[in-house]
């Protein structure tokens, strides 16, 4: 019995770790800091390429923006602001609902609905699973086009394996973070208590780290 309570015990704490929206924040913040938000202004860029993962699908099949949906937001937004000539879609998602999706076309369907009109956006075909195949399709695409001036938006979480794929494929990119899940907040004492958004921050930080070093 003693060995069965110092076992639920460790177990009790790694879940209280793995489940801290504090420790997920803090360790969301160590890859976010690598790449602030840039300022505002500079030379209109060529295109900006957007990494699939921002966007769900309902219960109909619409696209709706998902959690990490401030990457198609802020491709938007930079779009009426002049901060780019086209808006360059991608990515490919696979779900039991919906089976295999066109992330690259749900993510248009939305920028359509935003106000960018249809001359404005590239979709990347065929449709890219993971982040090394993006940046390639990404490269090609811009080679073809002649882009001199791109940049690369996603999550700033996940901007620093992006670029360095991007710098592994010779794709020269400016980097464009959003989607900032590592933003210091007031302590709660609730917070002490395993939570659902804990280890969803500790996962997805584990992941790039994961992501990175295996080059995908």
């Amino acid at each position: 019995r003693p060995a069965f309570t110092a076992g639920l015990g460790l177990v009790w704490i790694l879940l209280a770790l793995a489940g801290s929206p504090m420790l997920g924040r803090r360790m969301m913040a160590r890859l976010e800091r690598q790449y602030p938000s840039p300022p505002e202004g500079g030379p209109v860029l060529d295109a900006v390429f957007v990494l699939g993962g921002g966007t769900e699908l309902d219960t109909q099949g619409r696209p709706h923006l998902g959690l990490a949906g401030d990457r198609v937001a802020e491709a938007a937004r930079l779009w009426h602001a002049g901060r780019t000539r086209f808006l360059v879609a991608s990515g490919r998602g696979n779900d039991d609902l919906h089976g295999d999706r066109d992330l690259g076309q749900e993510t248009r369907t939305l920028w359509l609905g935003l106000g960018v009109p249809a001359e404005a956006i590239r979709v990347v075909e065929p449709p890219c699973f993971i982040t090394r195949e993006e940046i390639a399709a990404d490269l090609a695409l811009s080679r073809r086009q002649q882009w001199e001036r791109v940049g690369l938006l996603t999550s700033a979480w996940h901007l620093p394996r992006a670029m360095e794929l991007a710098r592994r494929a010779g794709l020269r990119a400016t980097p464009l973070p959003c989607d900032f899940q590592g933003r210091p907040r007031r302590f709660r004492p609730q917070e002490l208590v395993p939570q659902m958004e804990g280890l969803r921050l500790t996962q997805l930080a584990l992941w790039e780290r994961v992501g990175r070093a295996v080059g995908r």
